[in-house]
Order: structure tokens, then sequence, then C-alpha cells
């Protein structure tokens, strides 16, 4: 997945509030696990990803990163 970039009109303090605000307003995995700055989530198709949250530049500007964690055509039964 491609990275997610996006402005606020108001800082965020740290990359937590970015990834709430990730969460809450942008966010189409279906979240199954938060932990500060790092999720996890899984979309449609079945595939895992982590989610990283941070800055992009300064407090208004921010960006989420995925990483595949697995793939459901790789799964063992």
């Amino acid at each position: 997945m491609d990275n997610i970039y996006w402005s606020t009109d108001e800082p965020h303090a740290d990359n937590s509030e970015t990834m709430c605000d990730y969460l809450e307003n942008i966010n189409m995995l279906d979240i199954t696990m938060v932990d500060g700055t790092y999720a996890e989530g899984v979309n449609c198709m079945g595939e895992k990803y982590e989610v990283h949250a941070g800055g992009n530049g300064d407090h208004y500007n921010h960006m989420v990163s995925f990483k595949l964690i697995n793939d459901k055509t790789q799964e063992v039964d």
C-alpha cells in the first residue's frame, strides 16, 4: 500500500495524535490492534498490514506508512 499524506489546520502534539486522526478520519482497514504510533489492520482481501504514523516535516503535515505482514495466499492450513 502507498503512504498516505495529509495536512490539518490544528497541529498534532505527537505521532500518537496522528495515528488517532488517521484511524478516525481516513482508515479503510479492519484494525486489529493499536499501540501508540503503531497499529495492525486487515484489508478486504485478507492481507494484514503494519500501520506506522509519523510526521511529514512539521506538526501540521502527517503521514502513515504500511508494511505487509502476511498475504492470505501464503497462509498454510
